[in-house]
């Protein structure tokens, strides 16, 4: 990086992976990752996460404007109701602009229309669950050996105490983890495989909703398992696989992890 340039931040990359930076910015960050390949990889991964996201909720996009948030009609009835009606369009055209600018994010908090908790959950789960799981490369940030910085790492990331539940007596060893960008801030992915290669993974998002939801399945495109909540903690227990253990493994994930 050249001489005077600002350190990069995390938000700087964050913004990067948004399109969010003057283009200035813009090419002192591509020069940094172009000089570090571990921070490019990083950065690639959460454009990669990103873009499974936006697939996971472009049913969204797609669905019409609510008659509530309808723009010209909030704008007729302006008049009557000038300082309510204004804040209404504000919002309104924020959300509409939302959307247009980035998939089906800008309808993600549409009041009793929105998706529950679990269906997120599930959809966010599924979407790290298909980022990461194939990577033969880098499917982890921080592998077993390295447990007990990678579980401080995340405690210390999400504000909330995170365990790594051993899932061996079922088969499977823990591989690693890594902290994934999710729609409400960041999220905990652990990682495990059986001895055929199977992998599965634990998604763990702290919730700002439902204080308790049961264990329920979730399922999108190739990747399913089950979700849940537990003291306001999201939890995902997901595969590429629908076979049975699936709900022991979840069931073992959730009595570990209280």
């Amino acid at each position: 990086m050249t001489e005077g340039t600002r350190p990069v931040q995390e938000e700087d990359l964050h913004a990067f992976v948004d399109d969010r930076l003057d283009p200035r910015r813009r090419a002192e960050i591509e020069e940094a990752l172009a000089a570090d390949p571990a921070l490019r990889r990083r950065v690639e991964s959460w454009r990669a996460q990103r873009d499974a996201l936006r697939e996971a909720y472009a049913f969204k996009a797609r669905e019409p404007v609510p008659a509530a948030l309808d723009i010209g009609r909030l704008l007729e009835r302006r008049a009557t109701r000038p300082t309510r009606m204004r804040m209404a369009a504000s919002i309104a055209l924020a959300l509409a602009v939302g959307a247009l600018g980035g998939g089906a994010a800008g309808w993600f908090a549409r009041g009793p229309q929105r998706p529950g908790e679990i269906a997120r959950i599930g959809l966010e789960a599924t979407a790290a669950y298909r980022v990461f799981a194939p990577d033969m490369i880098r499917p982890v940030e921080m592998d077993a050996k390295n447990r007990a910085e990678l579980v401080s790492w995340m405690s210390a990331r999400l504000g909330r105490p995170i365990s790594v539940p051993d899932l061996s007596r079922l088969g499977y060893r823990f591989m690693g983890g890594r902290l994934v960008s999710a729609a409400l801030g960041p999220a905990a992915l652990l990682m495990y495989d059986d001895a055929q290669g199977t992998r599965i993974t634990v998604y763990v998002l702290p919730m700002h909703g439902a204080m308790t939801e049961p264990l329920q399945p979730v399922r999108a495109d190739a990747a399913g398992g089950y979700a849940w909540i537990d003291n306001r903690i999201g939890y995902g227990v997901i595969s590429a696989n629908d076979s049975p253990e699936m709900q022991m493994l979840a069931e073992q994930v959730r009595t570990e992890m209280r």
